[in-house]
């Protein structure tokens, strides 16, 4: 698929190779969380495992984690998996707050 723009300075890169890498770019909210869901949710709903790229992820709010909530939600019930990596300290922060650290599958490729 390439990049997708989701709004002004925020973006989605999806491995055209279709290996379930998919890297976030910007901002996570109001704004941009539906096209996130109806990009990543194609494919979360395959059954595979989805790895969500956060290492460029300048901001998420409340709107933004119940989107990543959903997402995780439709991953299980389609018998996959969502996973996050490299959160960047703010959003690993606010993850931990939320006990969605409990939740989510994350990774560190530091």
């Amino acid at each position: 698929m390439g990049a997708v723009t989701v709004e002004p300075g925020t973006q989605l890169d999806v491995d055209p190779a279709g290996g379930g890498l998919i890297r976030l770019h910007g901002e996570l909210d109001i704004r941009t969380c539906v096209k996130l869901e109806q990009v990543v949710g194609v494919a979360v709903d395959e059954g595979r495992r989805v790895v969500l790229d956060l290492a460029e992820l300048t901001f998420c709010d409340s709107t933004g984690l119940a989107g990543l909530v959903r997402l995780h939600k439709r991953a299980q019930a389609a018998g996959g998996e969502l996973v996050l990596r490299d959160p960047v300290p703010r959003v690993q922060t606010l993850l931990g707050l939320t006990g969605l650290d409990r939740l989510f599958p994350i990774e560190s490729t530091v």
